[in-house]
């Protein structure tokens, strides 16, 4: 009996890391492919699989020519001071939507939520008429904040963070009314930091979003000079001005990686803060 509950037991984690394996080289898979077209002098074996997952003559030429022949770390730039704005604005703005919905009895806070969320099922694409016309008439066209501004009133994050502040319990805060602290001073001092995991997990995933965010700044933003990377190297490198298609894969590794090494450093808090949302 002992035997035989060890054997499926056996067989249920085998089965599990082997998803869990296929699961990452099918996500590795096209970062790998553009690594390893990348890292090839000679790119003939470009689309010969399996061939192509190795490096013809490995070198770094094409590497070299993403900072010679386009200006990236202007992009570079660029995209750290959006991704910086839009993390900031959300984690505020979601911080002080989710405290009282989360924690406020007022008519209504149940209709604005449910509203707040059927947004999400919305395609961004329906408001990029209406924003423009807000952005023209504030000035804003061609501007750091005009690209990032749209984003600030993120449901997902009031969502999370809604969820976040119900999890702490109310004795605490009925402790902290009693000794006179305002909604305000029990918002920052006492739900915040004990929040910090969610915070830390809304911020990590703005960040990723704000990083790869193509189609608005590409709208908003008329001058070379403010365009962020997933933008500029879009511009720069395809289209009938491309010059390789090995340097436009050595600059879209060059693009992921920062992203990566963020992500590698803050994947504890986005998967604790995750857990104590959904829970």
């Amino acid at each position: 009996m002992a035997m035989g509950r060890n054997s499926r037991r056996i067989m249920g984690l085998t089965g599990h890391y082997a998803g869990l394996i296929a699961f990452a080289i099918f996500t590795a898979f096209p970062l790998w492919w553009a690594a390893s077209v990348g890292l090839s002098t000679n790119p003939e074996n470009m689309y010969s699989f399996p061939r192509s997952f190795w490096p013809t003559e490995p070198g770094l030429l094409w590497f070299a020519k993403v900072f010679t022949d386009m200006p990236f770390l202007t992009y570079l730039k660029n995209s750290t001071i959006m991704a910086v704005m839009t993390v900031v604005g959300v984690v505020i703005v979601s911080v002080l939507a989710g405290y009282p919905l989360a924690r406020l009895k007022f008519v209504g806070s149940k209709t604005i939520f449910v509203i707040i969320i059927l947004t999400m099922m919305l395609p961004s694409e329906v408001a990029m008429i209406p924003n423009f016309i807000t952005m023209k008439h504030l000035h804003l066209i061609n501007e750091y904040l005009g690209a990032t501004v749209i984003n600030f009133s993120a449901a997902f994050g009031i969502f999370l963070m809604k969820q976040a502040f119900e999890m702490v319990p109310q004795d605490l805060i009925d402790a902290a009314r009693v000794d006179g602290a305002t909604e305000m001073q029990i918002l920052w001092r006492i739900m915040v930091p004990v929040s910090a995991p969610s915070i830390a997990a809304l911020g990590i995933f703005t960040l990723v979003n704000a990083w790869n965010d193509y189609l608005w700044p590409s709208i908003i933003l008329t001058s070379r000079e403010k365009l962020p990377l997933a933008v500029g190297v879009f511009n720069d490198l395809t289209g009938p001005f491309a010059t390789s298609d090995s340097m436009v894969m050595a600059a879209i590794v060059m693009t992921v990686i920062p992203v990566l090494v963020f992500f590698a450093f803050t994947q504890r808090y986005f998967v604790s803060g995750m857990d104590g949302a959904v829970k």
